[in-house]
This record gives C-alpha cells, structure tokens and sequence, in this order.
C-alpha cells in the first residue's frame, strides 16, 4: 500500500489537473503521471481519461476512489490521535456552507476555534444547497452547514431561520407590519432558484399559488440589490438579513410561519470523524447556543 500515491490520485481528481495537482504537492508533472501510471500498472486498469481541459475518472477510477479516500481519512485520524496524546492539536477541516453563514457566522466562529486550535488547518467553501450536496458526496468537504429540505444526510440541528418577506423601503407594502401571502400574490417578484432555497418554492407549491415572477436569480447579493432598486419583492432568510448594511431594505414577517432548519450536515456513509472534525463540529453547536452571539445575528 502506497499512501502518497493514493493521496497524488485524490488530488487529480479533486483538481481535475495533472498540473494543479503537481502545483498544489510540491510535486513535477512527470512524477505525478508516474505515479498514476504505477497504480494503474499495479491494478490492471486505467484511472483516468485524459481530455483537453485536463482528466476525469475513468468508471473503475471512480470506484476504487472512495476507498483511497477512506484509507486517506484513516491515516489522518491516525496522526491526529497520535498528535492528541502527545499534547497536540493538529489537523485538517474542510467546511461548506450557505453564503449567509459563511458571512455571518464563520469569520467570528473561525477567529475563535483559531485563538484555541491554532494547528488545526481549516478550508471553507461558500455554496448552496446543491452545491453543498455535490461536495459532500464527492467528500470535497467534511461536513456542510446548511439546512435540512432533504434527509440524504445526518442533521445536528442548530437553530430555526425564519424566512421573511423583503422589499425595498419604498414598496407599496414596506409599511405593513406583517405580510400576508395573498397580498404578494400580485406583487412581482425577484424569486431565488430551488438550488438555492427549497423552501420557498416548497412554500409556493404547498399554498398552490403562482408567483408573478419578473426575476429569477441564483446569487444572493444580486437578488439584494435588485430588491434595493425596488424590482420586487422576495423570500428570504432571515440570517442572510442580518450583520449587513443593508439600505433601502426592510424584512416584514409573513402571516404564516416559514423556516428553514439550520444544521450541521454529514455524509452518514463516512467513517468515524478526525478528531479535528469532531472538535470543529462540537465548537460550532456550542458557538450557536451562546445568546449573545445569535442576538448579534437575528
């Protein structure tokens, strides 16, 4: 068993780049192909196919990938215990997380876990849900914070985010206290796509009405600076609301209650967590049930 191979492997795919690859460990371009040539000749079939914008696995590739990866996770565990009973904090998390969190939570949740670990490398990825899926299954990530509109995986569940209705100051509605569904029935709406919140459109569908859509947009600071500019009305959470300078902008509460929940995600297929995940993961539940910091959030 070669661990640097698999861990050069790994990073191919993960790149899709022999060159990156190279760039990233340290490595020349002519040994890591030598590498993959090795496993390749010790397995009996090919890893990758190579294409003109770089390499992707083959099927076979694919499936011996997951195990590389879980012997990779293995070794790391190792390290980490070994580093742990030594006194050592060390280690690697790789975090993905909704851009409202990554905004709001993560730079404070960071400084913190730093002040204590300061060993411990961490890597976050903003994205939404459906980027949130993909990096969890390819195990791009660790774990996701993000919300729970599907059970695919394991849910630690932190807090409730209240969906809220937003408009611009200006809005023929802006100065009602609560706002009802029927009342933005007609109103034009600036409405997210459902890989960014399910559960706006789940709400759509479940209270069997069709929105008039002027705009349909994925990036959240786009669908903000529209609403800033008066070109509707939309749904969203009430985190990505918060610690911003938002002018222009007001939140009304809907006459029903909507929320997502907001939790931590893990691949429940993964083997048992490092202890640098475990630690990052517990940090980030008890971060969340502290009042002053979510007072500082909601």
């Amino acid at each position: 068993m070669n661990l640097k191979k698999y861990m050069t492997y790994i990073k191919v795919v993960e790149t899709g780049s022999l060159t990156k690859a190279a760039e990233l460990l340290s490595y020349t371009q002519p040994s890591i192909s030598q590498m993959i040539s090795s496993l390749e000749e010790e397995y009996g079939f090919a890893l990758l196919v190579r294409q003109k914008n770089g390499v992707k696995p083959t099927e076979n590739g694919w499936k011996v990938l997951k195990a590389m990866r879980d012997i990779q996770k293995g070794y790391e565990k190792l390290m980490e215990t070994v580093d742990e009973i030594n006194g050592l904090e060390t280690g690697k998390v790789r975090i993905g997380a909704y851009i409202s969190i990554a905004t709001n939570w993560m730079p404070r949740i960071l400084s913190e876990f730093k002040s204590l670990y300061p060993f411990i490398e961490i890597e976050l990825y903003e994205g939404n849900a459906s980027e949130l899926d993909r990096w969890l299954e390819e195990d791009i990530i660790d774990f996701a914070i993000g919300s729970s509109y599907n059970h695919k995986w394991h849910f630690r569940f932190l807090l409730e985010d209240p969906i809220m209705a937003v408009m611009s100051t200006q809005h023929e509605l802006a100065q009602s206290d609560i706002i009802d569904l029927e009342a933005i029935k007609a109103a034009d709406w600036i409405l997210p796509y459902s890989d960014s919140l399910f559960e706006v459109h789940h709400l759509i569908k479940k209270e069997g009405f069709t929105p008039r859509v002027a705009y349909q947009i994925r990036g959240d600071e786009t669908i903000i600076a529209m609403i800033q500019n008066n070109l509707g009305i939309s749904l969203l959470p009430q985190l990505l609301l918060s610690n911003s300078a938002l002018d222009n902008i007001t939140a009304k509460p809907l006459s029903i209650l909507v929320s997502r929940k907001v939790g931590i995600l893990t691949n429940t297929t993964k083997h048992v967590h490092t202890p640098s995940i475990n630690k990052m993961m517990s940090f980030v539940e008890e971060w969340v049930k502290k009042p002053n910091q979510m007072e500082k959030n909601l």
